[in-house]
């Protein structure tokens, strides 16, 4: 954020602080522990793990030894970069960050974005998806009793691209138009598969598929075309049991097109939204097969909160 007087600069900043505490002794209230992770990753084993990131967005250094580095684009590969490799069976860990992401634009300048976040690590249950998204609408409604949280799963549509039986790039192709809501461009690209008509119908109709969990069980019955699909709906179902009785029903709107840029989700995916921001201020979600890349599968669910935009928004409305 540009600033035109010292006054503002000093306002902006003060305002950040505050909201960081504010979260910071939400996590600490509720059992998480506080982790700081690593500035850097590998550049050539980033990119093999998260393919949905453009390169160009990567902000690249070179070590003294001439190796490759990139500083982190997202900050939960590298907390599960360093903690699955030495996981003990039976272990259970809630923790939370205070970090910078970096991004490149096309401007060649290097974006510094503030994030705060949890994880809940150990816990393969929906009791676990429950209590992160118990924590995800506390930390929204402490800032405004008017958000929006985006649920989904992302079983539903990975269950479909397996009906299809593409290759990953076909796969990958299909996320990103789907991603973009691109429908006519998707629509384009699916008469060149020669799809079956119960699959060309799936994900034609993919992103009407959004409403009250009512309407979304209804809308996406008639496509379900295997039990991964059925899984989706039914843990979507038992969430908004429990979001209903917590008296959060009304903030939540599902959507089984989303689609996410860290695509390493494999359950349940949720953003949430204030007033006067089109940008997620909270995006998260279960990533336990993420876990497998680095050598044992650990039960893992998380979010990650946009401290700058949050901050902006918070800023403008005190002024």
């Amino acid at each position: 954020m540009q600033y035109l007087r010292i006054e503002d600069e000093i306002g902006y900043s003060k305002k950040r602080c505050e909201i960081r505490r504010r979260i910071e002794d939400m996590f600490l209230n509720e059992g998480f522990i506080q982790i700081e992770p690593s500035a850097f990753e590998d550049f050539s084993k980033y990119t093999l793990l998260n393919k949905r990131i453009k390169r160009e967005s990567m902000v690249k250094v070179i070590s003294g030894g001439s190796d490759v580095l990139i500083l982190r684009p997202d900050i939960t590969t590298n907390i599960i970069k360093s903690l699955v490799p030495r996981w003990q069976d039976g272990l259970k860990l809630r923790l939370f960050y205070s970090s910078t992401v970096f991004r490149s634009n096309e401007a060649s300048n290097v974006r510094e974005i503030r994030q705060m976040g949890a994880e809940y690590l150990g816990e393969a249950s929906l009791d676990a998806d429950k209590d992160v998204i118990l924590s995800a609408l506390k930390v929204l409604e402490s800032f405004n009793g008017r958000f929006i949280l985006e649920m989904s799963s992302s079983k539903y549509i990975n269950g479909l691209l397996k009906e299809i039986h593409a290759d990953e790039v076909r796969q990958k192709q299909l996320k990103e138009l789907i991603y973009r809501k691109n429908r006519y461009e998707m629509i384009n690209h699916m008469e060149d598969m020669k799809l079956s008509k119960e699959i060309y119908d799936a994900l034609a109709d993919i992103m009407n598929i959004q409403g009250s969990i009512e309407a979304v069980k209804a809308a996406a019955r008639k496509h379900c075309l295997n039990e991964e699909m059925e899984e989706a709906l039914k843990e979507l179902e038992e969430l908004n049991d429990f979001i209903e009785k917590e008296g959060g029903k009304s903030y939540v709107h599902y959507d089984l097109s989303m689609v996410t840029e860290l695509d390493y989700y494999d359950g349940l995916i949720f953003k949430g939204y204030l007033p006067n921001s089109y940008r997620a201020i909270i995006s998260g979600g279960r990533y336990d097969s993420f876990t497998e890349i680095f050598g044992k599968r650990v039960p893992a669910i998380g979010f990650s909160i946009d401290i700058d935009e949050l901050t902006e928004i918070k800023f403008e409305e005190a002024q």
